[in-house]
Order: C-alpha cells, then sequence, then structure tokens
C-alpha cells in the first residue's frame, strides 16, 4: 500500500511537471495480434481533467482506446515498461504522448491512421498540407513582423527545403484555417500532418528527414 502512495505522489507530481510534453518515439508499443498500432490511455482515478480531457478527445473522434488504471497491479507493471512516470500517457503505436495535449494527439493519431480521425474542417485544412500525390508538404503560418518565421525561412533556404509560407494576417480564409488548426502563436509549422509549434530546427529537421526523405 505505501508503495502505491508513493507512486501516486510521484505521478500526480510527474504530471505537473510535464503537462505539455510532446510524443517521443517509444522500444514499446501498442499494437493488435496482426501488428497494426493500436491506443493505449494510462490514467488514475485522481487524474481529474487532464485525463478526462484526452478521453473526451479520443471518444470525439470515434477512436477505439484502452484505458488502464495505473494503480491496479497490473496497470501498474504495463505502464512502468514504457519508461514514464505521469500520467495521463496516451500511446498510439509506437509514440508516446505525455500530458494533455491534445493537438500532439490529433497529429500522431492522423499519422498513424490518416485524415480519417481529423473532422470536416480539419480534413479541409490539413488536405493543403499535401501535393496532388499525397506528399506531405512543408508548411508555415506565420506573419510578416515574426522574426521566428524570419529564422525559419532562412533555416529551410539553407537546408534546400521547400515549403509553402502562409501570412495569417494577411488573409481572413488563411485566418480561419489557422483558427481551425487551434493555432496558438507564430509560427505554426506542418509538415504534412506533423505539427511544430514554434521554431524548433530539431523538430523541422526530424519531420522532415522521417516525412519528406521518404516520399
Amino acid at each position: 500500500m505505501k508503495k502505491m502512495i508513493v507512486l501516486a505522489v510521484l505521478v500526480l507530481g510527474c504530471y505537473l511537471l510535464y503537462k505539455n510534453f510532446g510524443s517521443s518515439p517509444s522500444n514499446k508499443g501498442a499494437f493488435d495480434a496482426q501488428g497494426n498500432a493500436t491506443v493505449i490511455l494510462f490514467t488514475m482515478e485522481n487524474c481529474g481533467s487532464a485525463c478526462s480531457d484526452v478521453i473526451g478527445a479520443l471518444k470525439e473522434r470515434n477512436i477505439v482506446f484502452e484505458e488502464i488504471d495505473i494503480m491496479s497491479e497490473e496497470g501498474r507493471r504495463r505502464f512502468e515498461a514504457f519508461g514514464e512516470r505521469g500520467v495521463p500517457l496516451t500511446v498510439i503505436g509506437r509514440r508516446k504522448i505525455l500530458g494533455s495535449n491534445l493537438d500532439e494527439i490529433t497529429t500522431v493519431l492522423a499519422e498513424t491512421y490518416g485524415g480519417k480521425t481529423l473532422n470536416g474542417a480539419e480534413q479541409s485544412v490539413m488536405g493543403n498540407h499535401f501535393d496532388e500525390t499525397g506528399n506531405p508538404r512543408v508548411v508555415m503560418y506565420g506573419a510578416s513582423w515574426c522574426p521566428y518565421c524570419r529564422q525559419a525561412k532562412e533555416y529551410f533556404a539553407r537546408n534546400n527545403i521547400p515549403y509553402v509560407e502562409i501570412d495569417v494576417e494577411k488573409s481572413s480564409l488563411a485566418r480561419r484555417d489557422y483558427d481551425i488548426l487551434k493555432g496558438r502563436g507564430y509560427p505554426l509549422i506542418y509538415v504534412g500532418y506533423r505539427r511544430i509549434s514554434g521554431y524548433s530546427e530539431e523538430a523541422i529537421s526530424q519531420a522532415v528527414r522521417e516525412l519528406l526523405k521518404r516520399s
């Protein structure tokens, strides 16, 4: 019992610390007997709105998922195998999303299962993140005054990465699309379904390496 209480304290503390984590690859994973990616959500009784928000988002998108209470013996064993200490933890195939990062969950679901996991408005906007043959494009939503947007453009130029720039503040349609994507700040960069909020050379490089080079 003492061990479970200590674990609960650690979990709650780590959740507060890592609430806005993105996704990361995992050597473990969530797969069915045929090797298809599945969804596992690790929660606990006192997780509150953080867990309920993720549950609601998955249900809204009609995602079949397995919810596991980490305070049960079997649940704790399976949870610890993923090497994390916070909840909610969403596992989609080999991708892990720690915390209630609904934007990242949306991205990983779409990358894993395709556009069918998106609502109609999202499908319409994200369809522009692919070319006519279905290969992902780099699309940057930004503004002319944004310094990090300029840095991103310089990075694209240095690395010969073609991209589409959308100035959110010069078009009502661009603003509408940005709002549909729940943009919060500039730049907002997409590589296909992969979302990168803000300017991160590491995240851009990884997305381009994983998604563009294999197209």
